[in-house]
């Protein structure tokens, strides 16, 4: 697949037109703005500092597409969404782990699925077989969201989240296999 050239349009379930596309090296002011603009509540169990601007800027700096693939929801060119498929390497390197923010305004409408359904989409034609999300366990809407999409809840693993201020939270592992036909003999 062919990422410098991808594209697509979607409608979310208020009728909204998003495009969703690879993040490229022109979307860093859009990126940090999302992301400087977020409620720290609104941020509180993502897994890196992302109001940290040197960890934005590191993104666009290292900007490859075999290690992390970016795609960005715009509605009318306005960066409403983020989602990204991370690629492993080694033993892993058929897995990949997805990460996904949305700005408030566009939850609950069908965008993170629709986002979430694309990476699935690239994962399989780039070779993978399974995917997976770390999910705070508290977020059971998340959670249902994955479930929705044929994600399968594999772990639950006990304060393996630690907020800024040193609160612990458990994490599900969710997973979805891309091969769900192959059977498994012990």
């Amino acid at each position: 697949m062919n990422l410098k050239v991808y594209r697509k349009f979607v409608h979310t379930s208020n009728r909204r037109r998003i495009l969703i596309r690879p993040m490229v090296a022109d979307d860093r002011e859009a990126v940090t703005d999302i992301f400087m603009s977020a409620s720290e509540d609104d941020l509180r169990f993502l897994y890196e500092d992302v109001k940290n601007p040197q960890l934005i800027a590191s993104w666009f700096e290292n900007l490859d597409y075999d290690k992390v693939m970016p795609l960005l929801a715009l509605h009318n060119d306005k960066l409403v969404g983020d989602a990204t498929l991370h690629l492993q390497r080694g033993a892993s390197r058929h897995v990949g782990e997805l990460r996904i923010y949305l700005t408030p305004e566009y939850r609950g409408v069908g965008l993170g699925s629709l986002l979430l359904q694309e990476l699935i989409r690239i994962a399989g034609t780039i070779g993978l077989r399974f995917l997976l999300a770390q999910v705070v366990s508290e977020q059971i809407s998340v959670i249902k969201a994955f479930r929705k999409l044929g994600f399968k809840r594999q772990a639950e693993l006990d304060d393996f989240f630690m907020e800024s201020d040193g609160t612990f939270h458990d994490v599900s592992i969710v997973v979805y296999s891309l091969s769900d036909d192959q059977e498994y003999i012990f």
